[in-house]
């Protein structure tokens, strides 16, 4: 399915959002955008320090408020699936050193922004 040119670039403007919010939190940004087989990572992160810290895969999503699924929600079933796939093929190639892996989501709901630690176990 493609998405509209519109939708795609409100997405990338909450991508950018949700990466100046992370650099200002001292998280250095690795990857934007990255499309692998049957996958999509939005941003890959490091936290802390620069050997042993903690790789972040981020998941950003923005919902109408009033819709009726969270952001939360919209990323159960498939994109699920899809997501930890694409984590896993990061993985791969992945050549750091983090002790530690997350996956995090900034969601926004309207213009309220909530970043959520650990939203999925990977």
């Amino acid at each position: 399915m493609w998405i509209s040119d519109h939708k795609r670039a409100i997405g990338l403007r909450f991508e950018r959002r949700a990466e100046e919010y992370l650099k200002s939190r001292g998280y250095r940004i690795l990857e934007r955008n990255l499309n692998f087989k049957g996958g999509e990572l939005d941003l890959v992160c490091e936290e802390g320090a620069l050997r042993g810290g903690v790789l972040v895969f981020v998941e950003v999503r923005m919902r109408d408020p009033r819709s009726y699924v969270s952001p939360e929600e919209s990323i159960l079933g498939s994109k699920l699936i899809r997501l930890k796939r694409a984590c896993r093929a990061y993985l791969a190639r992945y050549s750091g050193h983090a002790r530690e892996i997350r996956i995090d989501l900034i969601s926004w709901e309207g213009e309220e922004m909530n970043h959520r630690k650990g939203f999925v176990v990977f």
